[in-house]
């Protein structure tokens, strides 16, 4: 739209009574891709290029099994809250919160060309503050493990459906991050070969694993990376 929003102090006033406000997928944007993207891009969905981020907390079944409900609510609220502070401060999106896991976004709305580097950086980071969680049972700490893996190419973002309508991301690189991210293990960035160019020189010592992915036809090489 080519027109400044200010979703803080008294100037956003006007624009939150229009229901224009700050976006709960990243707090430095507002909320007028997911509420009215097709008046403003003309249709249901572009394409662009973008990487993606799935994260996953691992043991998540078990714990729900063996913790009560407050114990699991903390968890995913401080996995949450890890999420939020170091894929924000690299300028992505957290798209979906998908019970124990989530899918972010890097280079829409807010552009990088160095987007796959963004997203491994923050991936990097998460790990590192991951790495601190812990569940208490009895008198013994759990260590929490996450999976994360990346992707990046072209992607189709907008609306999906129209009753009941989402705003979202599709396509085969969504797809393979998804499923890179569960073939990580505890503690593993899994990149593919298209994100590594971009970062190789950040690990140049990275171990590589050729990956049989589930709906994936063809072995999939991926770099193993950790914080």
């Amino acid at each position: 739209m080519h027109v400044p929003i200010p979703i803080r102090g008294p100037f956003s006033i006007p624009f939150r009574m229009l229901g224009i406000k700050s976006s709960r997928m990243n707090p430095n944007i507002c909320t007028l891709c997911e509420t009215m993207f097709r008046r403003i891009k003309k249709k249901k969905q572009v394409i662009v290029p973008a990487t993606v981020l799935f994260a996953d907390v691992r043991g998540y079944t078990s714990f729900s099994e063996l913790l009560d409900s407050p114990q699991i609510i903390n968890l995913l609220s401080g996995f949450y809250e890890d999420c939020g502070s170091v894929i924000w401060a690299r300028d992505g999106l957290i798209n979906k919160l998908i019970g124990d896991a989530i899918l972010a976004i890097f280079n829409f709305p807010i552009e990088h060309e160095d987007h796959p580097r963004q997203a491994v950086l923050a991936g990097i980071e998460l790990q590192k503050k991951c790495g601190e969680m812990k569940l208490i049972d009895g008198l013994k700490d759990i260590p929490v493990g996450i999976g994360i893996g990346i992707h990046t190419g072209d992607i189709s973002i907008g609306e999906v459906g129209e009753a009941c309508r989402d705003f979202t991301a599709i396509g085969k690189v969504v797809n393979l991050s998804s499923r890179l991210q569960g073939a990580a293990m505890p503690g593993e960035v899994l990149i593919t070969e298209d994100v590594y160019r971009q970062v190789a020189e950040l690990f140049p010592k990275a171990e590589t694993r050729v990956c049989h992915l589930k709906g994936i036809e063809k072995p999939v090489s991926a770099y193993v990376l950790h914080a």
